[in-house]
Parts: C-alpha cells; structure tokens; sequence
C-alpha cells in the first residue's frame, strides 16, 4: 500500500510582518501535483492543518480547495495537532467520510479504524489526535495519568488492535528522540510544546504499529525506526530553517510488513535567508550582487555604532527584509540577554527551585518538590 505522509501545513501563519498566504497556496499545489503524479492510496495530514485554532478565513478557503483536490486522487485522512482546534476541524467529518476525507473526531476515549486494503489485505488506519492527560482523564478516571506519556499509553492500550492486519498510525505528539535544533527548541518551549519532558512520549509506544505518521516536528526524521517518521513541514516557517530541503514522504507497506520510504523535495516558493556582517558588508558591492531580492531576509548586523535610517537603507537591497537584529559588544553583555538564554536551558520546576533557594536561603524539601511538580503540570495542562 501506498501513503502520502503530509504534517504541520501551518495555513493561515505569516512570517513576522509578511503573510505567507501566496508561497502556502503555491505549496499546496505542488502537493497536489506530486500526489497527481504518485497515485497513492492513501494520504495522511498528521496534524498542525492550522496555525491557529481560529484561523483565518483565507486559510480555511485554501484547505476547503486542497482537501477537495486531494480527495479527488485518493482516500484523505486528517488528524487535529495541538495548533488546531480538534471542535471546529472535525465540523461535518461525518458527512465528508461518504466523499473518501476522514477526519479524525474530537477524542471521547474510543478510536475506531478505517480499513484499507490491497492486494496482500486489510490495512487498519488508526487516527489519533493530539493528546494531553487533561484530553484522556474524562473517559479513564481510575487511571493515574500525569504526563503526555502516560495519556498516550493509555489511549493506545485502548485501541483494539488486529495484530494479523497490518496497522498504520497517525499521530501528533513530540516523541522522545526527535531532533529538534535549539533555536526551535525555544519557540516549542513558548509554544506550549516542551516542559521539561513533561509533553514528551516514548517511542516504545508505537511497537504494535508498522508505521506511524507523525506531526509535530519540523525536520523531517525517523525517530528510533523508519516505522517512526516525522515527514517535516513541507514550507520553512522560521531562519532556523533556511537551509532545510522541504520534502514529502512516499511509504510503500508490504504485505510482509517491509517498507520502504522515499523524500520527494517540495519547491520552495520564496526561500528564507540570514545575512550577517557590518552594515558596510551587508550592503557593500559584493553584498548586493549575491542578493536575492526574492528572499524573505533575516538581518543581523554587528556594528557597535547605530546607523542612521537602518531599515529604510537595507530595505535598498533587501526588499522582503522580515527583521534585524544586533549581534555586537553591547548586545553581547547586557544582562537581559544572558538571562533571556539561560531561562532557555531550564525547565520551569528547575526555575522555581532557583528561586525558592534565592529567597529562602534554602532548598526546597521533597514534599515541597513534589507539590510544585504538581502544581505545574496541572498549569501546563489547563493552558488554552
């Protein structure tokens, strides 16, 4: 069997300043050329449809097109990531099942498969939502579930598996392992992502499964097995990303289990470049015969001097100039800074017993330690 993996399409996300609306419609439509050209079985969204859960009009208009397009080469088979709204992308799911798109319904404690198959059998598509304890807690009250991993566990314990079919997962979780770099590593840990550890889950988890498409993550990776495998997102959305190759993943499932996995690149509509250097560099002559002036361009200048009616003059050379900024003596050893990263590096019971021992010339006791552990889970959990 034949699956398109697709995750993190992000509609409706702009690039500080800029909207992405014209580059994500372009993208769009190179996946449906690629699925045109395919012909898969089955095409899996792992989640993060949206960048947010209310999204804007524009944004639902362009998934409305891209699903009817992609429902038209093959079964098309959607989960909700934890930027959506599970509620509102779910609206009318049952009606649209009858036109070949599945989207997976607001999790109330029961998952029920949709069965492919081929020609070597039956193939269990398993749609899983994104989870958290305060997700899972209503429907197994005699459960102690205090972490993402244990309410995954649990979730997936309650599946009613067919271990003699061959059984496919999609999912929207961050598992443990995942390669994240550590600029993205800031944006998930504001981004209500990473804690701690405390919203990560393991990959021992997804034994039972021959393969599990995942969303979450934005590079594209296999985590413990190829049958683990964020496909990425198929547009860079931050600098952190300017040098990736966007890509789709193509997975081949066996009837003996076996598969195997090809990355198709996904033209990139506008790409996303950094410049660095003094203001004389960056716009010297040099500077501007290799500038793309297509580019969304992150500038970071090192003078230690400003410069008069900065932004208007590398706008000169620069036209989709995003932001700036200083990396420079100053910027280096203002306070502010060092704090700003080192918070970065901590997780927010390691902060709090900072300033616990601050205060009270003391570390906190067990009791103590316990009782703030809980108290930040419980936080993390009731966050929109």
């Amino acid at each position: 069997m034949k699956l398109m993996h697709l995750a993190d399409l992000h509609l409706g996300v702009s690039l500080h300043r800029y909207s992405l609306q014209a580059e994500q419609t372009e993208m769009l439509q190179s996946l449906c050329r690629i699925a045109g050209e395919e012909k898969p079985d089955a095409i899996l969204i792992a989640g993060d449809v949206y960048d947010r859960s209310i999204p804007p009009v524009y944004a639902t208009q362009m998934l409305d097109t891209f699903l009817a397009a992609l429902s038209r080469i093959a079964r098309v088979f959607v989960i909700s990531g934890n930027h959506d709204s599970a509620e509102r992308l779910a609206f009318l799911s049952e009606p649209l099942e009858r036109g070949g798109l599945h989207i997976s319904p607001v999790y109330r404690g029961t998952v029920t498969p949709i069965t492919l198959a081929d020609a070597n059998g039956p193939v269990d598509i398993w749609l899983v939502p994104y989870l958290k304890p305060a997700y899972v807690r209503p429907w197994f009250p005699d459960e102690t579930l205090e972490n993402t991993n244990e309410a995954l566990r649990c979730a997936l314990a309650h599946l009613k598996l067919d271990p003699s079919r061959r059984n496919v997962l999609v999912a929207h979780q961050f598992v443990s392992g995942g390669k994240v770099s550590e600029s993205a590593m800031a944006q998930l840990a504001t981004a209500d992502v990473y804690v701690g550890g405390i919203d990560m889950v393991d990959a021992h988890l997804f034994a039972p499964f021959d393969y599990v498409a995942l969303g979450h993550l934005h590079q594209a990776q296999n985590v413990g097995s190829e049958r683990i495998r964020y496909c990425g997102t198929p547009m860079a959305y931050d600098f952190y990303e300017a040098n990736a190759v966007k890509s789709v993943t193509m997975v081949e499932l066996a009837g003996d289990r076996s598969l195997s996995i090809r990355e198709i690149p996904i033209p990139q509509p506008r790409p996303l470049v950094e410049v660095r250097g003094s203001f004389d560099e960056v716009t010297g002559t040099e500077a501007i015969r290799q500038a793309d002036r297509n580019a969304y361009t992150h500038v970071i200048l090192t003078d230690d001097q400003p410069v008069p009616d900065v932004l208007n003059r590398l706008r000169q050379v620069y036209p989709y100039l995003t932001h700036l900024d200083w990396d420079n003596a100053r910027t280096r050893h203002e306070a502010d800074f060092s704090a700003a990263a080192d918070v970065k590096k901590h997780t927010p019971a390691s902060l709090f017993a900072e300033f616990f021992q601050t205060m009270n010339h003391a570390d906190m006791t067990p009791e103590q330690s316990d009782y703030v552990d809980q108290l930040i889970r419980e936080i993390w959990e009731d966050k929109a």
